[in-house]
């Protein structure tokens, strides 16, 4: 009777070499297939924008970081001195952001924002442990492939409506349902998660490691394209020009470049001429004639991406196979040159077609509040009010130089702005501006810190990219990384990207990849480990980290949660569980207005109005410049008879919202 040999096998399949796959290409898969995942759940969860989505995800990576340095199993090491001082920077940031509280109007909306700051501090941390040029690589193809895949759902919903769940927010906001936003749920979101994506599809396409690869990434060029287009959004169109310029700048082998973006150049002509034709679908109808344009775009897409994978493909084999002409290699210098005549000839032609008088136009025509519905707006300049954001922004730092107003109380400051008439009627939450939004809330200081991080990882990654012999791949993909980044710090500037998670998530996994550890053949061999005391060094720092960002996440977590709780023990008309419920979120966060005003609204659903009263007045002393816990005391006493109090709470109501349409005089 023979022995059964070491390599068995079962129904075909050899396990022995099954089990050798997983240990030799595992580690990689995961390693890829981790942010991949992090990005599409967030994009599935719209964006990431809900307090409970990105509160689950910090708590669950400062876990990781947490575990993994105690354990020793977090290779913390593999941090570069660039990379601990991107890490310093933005921790200095978490910190003075966690000491807004101390002077902020709301210490409920400042602790949450330090909640915001700390899951993304461990977002960063954790990409940083376990950099590598390998790992590098990873992760910026998994957010390439998740932005190609995220723009494919988005067609699809535009496409195919019925195959995915409807967009609930078209029910409520006027004029959105010509502008595709799903999944992320916000238009400009989309645009901007697209913008960071394209140099990285990009970089694929042209340096990908197989031929099918790069024929893929060629194909999305398209479809992300069109993408784009759909969202209408001028923000999202501009951060991917950017970013594509900034990529063909840094990149150190510009010509492998002409093929995709020429390709992909065409095929996305093809297909928004094509949807710019088709109206009912352009618009996002919801007749019979967009159902029928949504199927011939389908097939016309893919049969456009399908004839640009395949011509990427030809190209790629004919190139293996020495056919063809071989394109010239510009050195760097010859580049440079060529690039300052071509913008001192473009700056020239600029001058004489009066380009100055057009920006001083346009410049006015940014500061009126209205906006332009429709593809007309992408021809548009209108600011949709952003130019009154940011002047009131600027005043709010004007009143609090150095330190600002506090962190997340921007809504309240607008709300009773009354000098900007121009935005009368405006629910205004964020700034739309990080930057400004910054000044306004964490002052100078603060500003100083964002600003520093962001042109700290944009100007290393330009650095390292240029520094890096053209040979070598890890410029290339610096390039792309540092494009990437470019995308995002234009979408900050110009829109509330800081707010939908997943934008700033991209950002700083690309940030780890730009300080990262550096490419060359021991880019991925950790340090010999440090004597002694210090090489403990780096796992503690991670580890008080990973302590300290728990803390800041989890309370208003845990606040948030019971509040939603109560909410829905509401709805049940359960109303003793929904008052347990809201009294176990004010014994998590004493300082928090929410809990208190939820337990108002308990009492005043019960009949009970002095308790409710109580209650309510207790959220106005925790949180006296929002309007809405003066409004629900006024109606609350109203209802219990006592109409001086009433008026005088509706007085102050009205007073720290006066451009409310819901305070007009009839």
């Amino acid at each position: 009777m023979a022995l059964p040999t070491r390599a068995t096998r079962s129904a075909g399949v050899d396990t022995d070499a099954v089990a050798t796959a997983v240990r030799r290409h595992g580690p990689a898969f995961a390693g890829w297939l981790l942010p991949f995942l992090l990005v599409l759940y967030l994009a599935l969860k719209e964006g990431g924008y809900d307090a409970t989505i990105r509160s689950e995800v910090g708590i669950a990576v400062w876990w990781i970081v947490l575990v993994g340095a105690a354990a020793g199993v977090l290779p913390s090491a593999r941090i570069t001195r660039v990379g601990w001082v991107g890490l310093g920077l933005f921790g200095a940031f978490a910190v003075w952001t966690g000491l807004g509280i101390g002077w902020s109007e709301s210490a409920e909306r400042s602790v949450a924002e330090l909640g915001r700051v700390a899951m993304l501090l461990g977002i960063f941390a954790l990409a940083l442990s376990v950099q590598g040029r390998e790992a590098a690589r990873r992760t910026a193809a998994a957010i390439a492939a998740a932005t190609g895949v995220v723009a494919a759902l988005a067609l699809i919903s535009r496409m195919e409506p019925t195959w995915l769940p409807a967009e609930d927010y078209l029910a409520f906001l006027p004029g959105a349902a010509n502008r595709l936003a799903y999944p992320l749920g916000y238009w400009n979101g989309l645009g901007q998660l697209i913008a960071i994506g394209m140099p990285l599809v990009v970089w694929m396409a042209a340096d990908g490691r197989l031929a099918a690869t790069r024929s893929v990434a060629t194909a999305a060029i398209p479809a992300m394209s069109l993408t784009i287009f759909l969202t209408l959004s001028r923000g999202g169109i501009g951060a991917a020009v950017l970013a594509l310029l900034a990529l063909v700048a840094l990149h150190p082998r510009r010509v492998r470049l002409i093929l995709p973006l020429a390709l992909g150049a065409g095929g996305s002509a093809l297909v928004i001429a094509a949807a710019t034709q088709r109206t009912a679908f352009r618009d996002g109808l919801t007749n019979s004639a967009a159902s029928s344009q949504g199927a011939e775009m389908l097939a016309m897409t893919l049969v456009v991406c399908g004839g640009v994978a395949l011509l990427a493909a030809a190209v790629a084999l004919a190139d293996r196979h020495g056919i063809g002409p071989r394109p010239p290699r510009p050195s760097r210098a010859a580049t440079g040159v060529a690039a300052a005549v071509l913008a001192i000839v473009v700056l020239f032609a600029a001058l004489a077609a009066g380009a100055p008088g057009e920006i001083s136009d346009r410049w006015e025509q940014f500061k009126e509040p209205g906006t332009t519905g429709g593809v007309e707006r992408l021809s548009s300049l209108t600011g949709s009010s952003r130019y009154q954001f940011w002047q009131s922004a600027l005043d709010a730092n004007a009143t609090e130089p150095w330190r600002g107003i506090g962190p997340g109380t921007y809504e309240f400051w607008f709300a009773r702005d009354i000098d900007q008439e121009a935005a009368q009627g405006l629910f205004v939450r964020d700034a739309h501006s990080l930057y400004l939004e910054t000044l306004a809330e964490l002052g100078i200081i603060g500003f100083a810190l964002i600003a520093g991080f962001i042109g700290f990882v944009l100007v290393t990654g330009a650095v390292r990219a240029f520094r890096l012999d053209k040979s070598e791949p890890m410029a290339a993909l610096l390039a792309a990384a540092t494009a990437g980044a470019v995308a995002f710090a234009v979408a900050a500037g110009l829109d509330w990207a800081w707010e939908l998670t997943i934008l700033p998530v991209c950002f700083l996994l690309l940030a780890a990849v730009i300080l990262g550890r550096d490419a060359g053949p021991e880019a991925d061999r950790d340090p010999e480990p440090e004597s002694g005391r210090m090489r403990f060094v780096p796992r503690g720092i991670l580890g008080a980290l990973a302590v300290a960002g728990l803390i800041a996440v989890a309370i208003p977590y845990a606040g948030l949660t019971s509040v939603d709780e109560s909410q829905a023990d509401v709805r049940a008309r359960s109303l003793d569980s929904a008052l347990a419920d809201a009294r176990t979120a004010s014994d998590v966060q004493p300082y928090a207005a929410s809990p208190y005003l939820q337990q108002a609204l308990v009492f005043e659903l019960g009949g009970d109005y002095d308790e409710a009263a109580q209650a309510a007045t207790r959220a106005t002393e925790e949180e006296p410049t929002n309007w809405r816990n003066w409004f629900v005391l006024s109606r609350i006493e109203a209802e219990r008879g006592d109409p001086k109090a009433a008026v005088a709470a509706f007085g102050e109501a009205r007073s720290l919202n006066p451009k409310s349409l819901l305070f007009a005089q009839p």
